[in-house]
């Protein structure tokens, strides 16, 4: 039997995180008009809000706060019967742990910061401790609502911690679980501190589970789910893969660029329990703005991408205090909707990834934080990890290589990669190492940087590599300059086209230094400036720090283990900018052929979908330009791997209409239409 979630791509959530300290607030809600706004866009789902941030609840409830403007009306249950009545799925919308209303009236509750004031005494935005009895609260709170009430799924909303949390009940907690108190200095070195961050994790992780199983024993038919937005976000958020697992399907709410929903889409297309995943973003330009509108090609834009990596688009309104919704929002969306409709049917399969990103969700922090105190105001913004992913993503797509965005939970699987990534990982478990040492050893290629390995995900540094017998290097130190080179070697060829000793590769990083094993292949040596580039009187160029000192230390180098190959780079040369041609290099030196190439500006991204029962590929071209509207794109070539079978036909979606094709070497060729944001076709073979 299938899930409701399974055939829906057009979702809606208005958000109803409105106060009750004025009469007026909600006066004019009027749940027929809802409904009604809302099926005008053409939604087949929708989420409706029974408990808000504020801590208001839309029904009558014995558990939590009504919003007192509605006196005892229950809006919530007549808009889930009007959506019922009108054939639409619906999510019911419950905040966990941000409950303004709960935490201003039971200060035990509270989120407590370092210094032990409440963690939102100055914020909108009150916060619960899942450690405290809040989570009594939150249980019976769901109970009742799923108790009452007949829906399909139900979204769980902030589902992290908005804090690093001091209450008395996560102290006594840490001392009972480890025998010693709350760190207060971050050193992601230190295991007393990084065992905190794994505490926080598994609480998180723990409660979750909680809230998840008392659904399902009131309502097991439920779909659950729980926010997903900040598995890609920085440490203080406590989330991790581990996560997933309380969820029937992944979603969350994203803001950002075309490379973020690209990346999130394919992270969530992986770790997700059950397809599709969800994609999230506001109808407005951001959420704080209640009434600019991102225009529709951009609307257009993002509701394409999510089809073509296999996701559902839910687009997010915010009701008026009065309670009203603007019409003018459903017509935009239901433009946007009257285009992407019509690819649904096709929707699904298996996404070919050649390459895979390994994002290691236990190694979002910094350490340039190291002996900082969890309040510094000073503490970075940046996640190096994250943002070395986000990098090679951004080049893969730009070179139309088809990747995908993996964690743990794909270790079982990673013979499916032609070419795994390991972007600045700057922690590791000895469980990963060992199913990337098998991989490799297997026939498999990984690319490693800097770190990958040195730092266990318990805060270890190790003597040496964790992979050093695959990498085919030692550790021996690390450089004092911050800005370092890496001098091509002559057998390198055009791997770092451009370079070479006299002029060599630069970026303002520190390197690690290292010694070859015998066998290793060296493609690159470090190079130093002429002086300390921290030195400010000595120096060579007063500007910059020219290449002066040839050291002969390995920098970047390529190793065969068992069947397969890794290369590593002594610096993590992925995550820059400049250098997205260098990495393309790598990659294609380690994983070409592919499965699918293009001849497209970089501004399109090409995904592609087997889907082997059907006996069909699904090839999507998207044209996501920064400046909107599109630029019009003509004649992309696009050539696709038979894998071995023989082509029926192509056609050109959604109309089905026979579109011509040539066969060479085992790749089916074709020249896509014009492309003016999406285009679909479907490739059948024998």
């Amino acid at each position: 039997m299938t899930k409701w979630y399974q055939h829906s791509y057009r979702r809606n959530l208005i958000d109803m995180h409105i106060t009750d300290w004025d009469e007026r607030f909600l006066a004019e809600f009027d749940p027929d008009k809802y409904v009604e706004t809302v099926c005008s866009a053409q939604a087949d789902a929708a989420m409706v809000y029974a408990h808000s941030h504020v801590g208001n609840c839309y029904y009558p409830t014995k558990v939590g706060h009504q919003h007192a403007s509605l006196h005892g009306r229950d809006i919530f249950g007549q808009v889930v019967d009007g959506f019922h009545q009108r054939g639409l799925d619906v999510i019911a919308y419950f905040s966990l742990i941000y409950d303004d209303y709960s935490y201003r009236r039971n200060p035990d509750w509270r989120m407590t910061l370092v210094n032990g004031a409440g963690a939102a005494e100055k914020s909108r935005y009150g916060i619960c401790c899942p450690n405290s009895s809040y989570r009594e609260y939150a249980a019976a709170h769901v109970r009742e609502l799923c108790s009452l009430y007949k829906f399909e799924g139900i979204f769980l909303d902030m589902t992290f911690w908005p804090a690093i949390c001091y209450c008395p009940h996560c102290q006594r907690r840490f001392l009972a679980e480890t025998g010693q108190p709350l760190p207060t200095i971050i050193n992601w070195e230190d295991p007393h501190w990084v065992s905190f961050q794994r505490r926080r994790e598994a609480w998180l992780v723990e409660f979750a589970h909680y809230i998840t199983t008392t659904i399902r024993e009131v309502a097991p038919e439920v779909s659950i789910q729980h926010q997903a937005s900040t598995y890609p976000l920085n440490w203080r958020f406590g989330v991790t893969d581990r996560l997933a697992t309380e969820n029937d399907y992944l979603g969350g709410d994203f803001y950002g660029d075309a490379l973020q929903g690209s990346v999130v889409r394919k992270l969530f297309h992986n770790l997700s329990p059950n397809l599709p995943q969800e994609f999230m973003t506001s109808f407005s330009t951001n959420l704080q703005n209640h009434t600019a509108k991102k225009s529709k090609e951009l609307l257009q834009a993002k509701a394409s991408a999510c089809l073509a990596d296999g996701a559902a688009f839910l687009f997010i309104d915010a009701i008026d205090p009065a309670g009203t919704i603007n019409p003018s929002t459903y017509q935009r969306m239901s433009a946007v909707f009257d285009q992407t409709k019509l690819y649904e049917p096709f929707i699904g399969g298996e996404q070919v990834q050649d390459v895979a990103i390994y994002l290691n969700t236990e190694a979002k922090h910094n350490p340039a934080d190291n002996g900082k105190v969890v309040d510094d105001p000073t503490l970075a913004s940046t996640i190096p990890h994250v943002e070395a992913a986000l990098c090679v993503a951004q080049t893969l797509i730009e070179n139309h290589i088809p990747f995908g965005v993996i964690t743990r939970n794909s270790l079982p699987q990673l013979s499916r990669f032609k070419l795994v990534i390991l972007p600045n990982m700057l922690a590791l478990s000895e469980a990963e190492a060992e199913a990337f040492r098998s991989y490799v050893g297997a026939g498999g290629k990984l690319y490693a940087s800097k770190y990958a390995s040195l730092i266990g995900n318990d805060g270890v540094r190790h003597v040496d590599f964790m992979l050093s017998d695959v990498f085919g290097i030692s550790y021996v130190g690390e450089t004092r300059e911050a800005f370092t080179y890496i001098a091509p070697e002559s057998a390198t060829g055009d791997l770092l086209a451009g370079y070479s000793a006299k002029w060599p590769l630069g970026l303002d990083q520190s390197q690690v230094m290292l010694q070859a094993h015998p066998g290793t292949q060296i493609l690159g040596r470090l190079t130093l400036p002429y002086t300390l580039p921290s030195d400010p009187r000595r120096f060579a160029s007063i500007h910059s720090n020219p290449p002066g000192i040839a050291t002969g230390y390995p920098a970047l180098v390529l190793h065969t283990y068992g069947k397969g190959q890794a290369c590593y780079s002594a610096m993590a040369l992925e995550g820059a900018e400049m250098h997205r041609d260098i990495i393309a290099n790598i990659v294609r030196m380690l994983a070409a052929p592919f499965s699918v190439r293009a001849e497209a500006p970089k501004a399109v991204e090409v995904t592609t979908y087997h889907q082997p029962d059907n006996q069909r590929y699904i090839v999507s071209l998207v044209n996501f330009q920064k400046e909107l509207p599109n630029i019009p794109v003509n004649d992309i070539k696009v050539a696709v791997s038979l894998g071995g079978h023989t082509i029926k036909q192509l056609l050109l979606l959604p109309a089905a209409q026979s579109w011509p094709y040539t066969v060479e070497n085992g790749y089916a060729i074709f020249t896509a239409p014009t492309l003016e944001t999406l285009a679909m076709f479907a490739l059948d073979y024998a």
